[in-house]
């Protein structure tokens, strides 16, 4: 379950941290962006979620539940954007290896810049009145608050993102 993709995640994450060649590299430094944010995300919604689970009712309050949320969002939109940055990195290595190799950790960071600030701008409308996500308590998960106005908007956004990224 999460426990082990939390220990295998912090692993793989120590051990790319280890070899300095890979430490270096653009690619590994949007996977390790990657793998932070799962361990985040693992970590908060866990937290979360058990403590709901046991008690049986909602034991946070609105402003924990909208961090909680905040972190799934982020990490959400951010692997949902970063895949086509990686394909085309892993495309580049293949073709036009001399060229792959140009690139410089900097790169990494814009790359990192670019889809964590896009990301961060997709998750913003959820903050606001018109849509966002609920946890129920019952089936002890998250979904899409379909009493707000503007959240069928935001799911349509959603399902368009997942169809025009399809890896």
């Amino acid at each position: 379950g999460p426990l082990s993709l939390l220990v295998v995640g912090c692993l793989c994450l120590f051990s790319l941290q280890r070899v300095a060649d890979l430490r270096s590299t653009p690619l590994f430094c949007i996977v390790r962006v990657l793998m932070i944010l799962d361990i985040v995300n693992i970590v908060i919604t866990r937290l979360h979620d058990i403590t709901d689970e046991v008690s049986r009712r909602e034991v946070f309050d609105s402003v924990s539940i909208t961090v909680v949320l905040i972190v799934q969002c982020i990490r959400w939109f951010a692997q949902l954007l970063a895949l086509p940055i990686l394909s085309s990195l892993h495309f580049l290595s293949l073709y036009k290896p001399v060229r792959f190799r140009k690139l410089r950790l900097v790169h990494g960071y814009f790359f990192v810049g670019l889809f964590l600030s896009l990301s961060i701008l997709l998750t913003i409308p959820l903050l606001t009145e018109c849509c966002g996500f609920k946890y129920y308590v019952n089936g002890a998960f998250w979904a899409f608050d379909f009493a707000k106005p503007g959240t069928a908007l935001y799911t349509q956004l959603n399902i368009v993102l997942q169809v025009s990224f399809p890896l």
